[in-house]
């Protein structure tokens, strides 16, 4: 009977014990937490001085180019290197800069926001996500982004070269790529059999600055 007593005892004092200890653990958990978020930096994008310059190419490797703005924002570890962020291309900021009128850059444009191409009625945003920023040892401030993009609806990865320099509260991106339009459903212009003018190469060259100032 005593043995029975101790052992009532102990039950409710040993499930306490486990209760306390999940407590600290959950507790220490979240304070560590806090205190990785609080070394964290954040950056929005300053979309007066950021662009993405963008040139698509004819048959012949003649083509029209131009450029379009770059809004969100992104977040830094305490030493300044590019964890995530959000980038957004607006459609409606899109421009040609090589075409002689204002009358057939308008004509353009209005062309490349049609359902020919980016269908920005329905898509007004071109959206890219960073997953991860990769070093490059070999060659300080250059790294590999690695993110999704996502056009007329449909996201692919995607992983290009950039440099980013770190100075004061601001951090400066460059990068450049090329990329495949048809991979998004991008299929206008594409029969490679059509008369010159009529045939748009796949592949679209980007090359993109970004400034991003800390909150």
């Amino acid at each position: 009977m005593m043995f029975e007593h101790n052992e009532l005892i102990m039950k409710p004092n040993l499930l306490f014990f486990c209760r306390h200890c999940l407590t600290i653990l959950i507790s220490g958990l979240l304070i560590s937490a806090c205190k990785e978020e609080d070394k964290m930096q954040y950056f929005t994008i300053d979309q007066d001085a950021s662009a993405m310059e963008w040139k698509g190419f004819l048959k012949d490797d003649s083509g029209n180019n131009g450029t379009v703005k770059l809004i969100g924002k992104l977040s830094a570890n305490d030493k300044g290197e590019i964890t995530g962020g959000e980038i957004k291309l607006p459609l409606a900021t899109l421009v040609n800069i090589n075409l002689p009128t204002d009358a057939l850059k308008e004509q353009l444009i209005h062309h490349l926001q049609s359902t020919d191409f980016f269908n920005m009625s329905m898509y007004p945003e071109i959206g890219f996500k960073i997953n991860s920023m990769s070093p490059n040892e070999n060659q300080p401030g250059a790294y590999l982004a690695t993110g999704e993009l996502t056009m007329l609806g449909k996201t692919n990865p995607v992983s290009f070269p950039v440099t980013v320099n770190n100075v004061g509260n601001k951090l400066e991106i460059i990068g450049k790529t090329t990329i495949d339009r048809t991979l998004w459903g991008m299929d206008y212009a594409t029969d490679e059999n059509a008369p010159d003018g009529m045939y748009i190469k796949p592949g679209i060259d980007v090359q993109l600055k970004l400034i991003a100032v800390r909150n």
